[in-house]
């Protein structure tokens, strides 16, 4: 697979990457304040990138604020800053559309089903189905 043929967008993707992998490692602090880091570069990129206004049609301005609230709640989580994270990337999603790779109901399920594996692998080897030949 071949990346973007603008370095940009390149390290933009690459950004948002490294974010979704390190939060897609659970509720770890240090992990939390590396992408905190890696959403500023992004911010960083998305400012310079708007500094002649709207690009394509969004509004750079938007998404850099957004990115500064949710850069907030990676720093210093908690239930005020993760509603307006939360807000923040609802508000993207209606104005942008849906964010690359943000589904949070197929993530909800996939973690359900990934529990049910988990727990029928435990009952599995607490009951096995058919009793040990003596």
């Amino acid at each position: 697979m071949t990346g973007p043929a603008d370095p940009q967008l390149g390290a933009l993707a690459a950004l948002i990457g490294r974010v979704a992998q390190l939060l897609a490692g659970g509720d770890d602090p240090a992990a939390r304040r590396a992408a905190a880091v890696n959403v500023e570069e992004l911010r960083a990129a998305v400012a310079q990138a708007g500094q002649g206004g709207p690009v394509a049609g969004f509004d750079l301005a938007q998404i850099g604020a957004a990115l500064a609230v949710f850069a907030e709640w990676l720093r210093t989580p908690s239930r005020d800053t993760e509603v307006r994270a939360e807000r923040a990337m609802s508000e993207l999603q209606t104005a942008l559309g849906p964010l690359v790779g943000w589904d949070p109901a197929r993530e909800d399920a996939a973690r359900r089903e990934q529990y049910r594996r988990e727990a029928r692998a435990a009952l599995d080897e607490i009951f096995p189905d058919k009793p040990e030949k003596r």
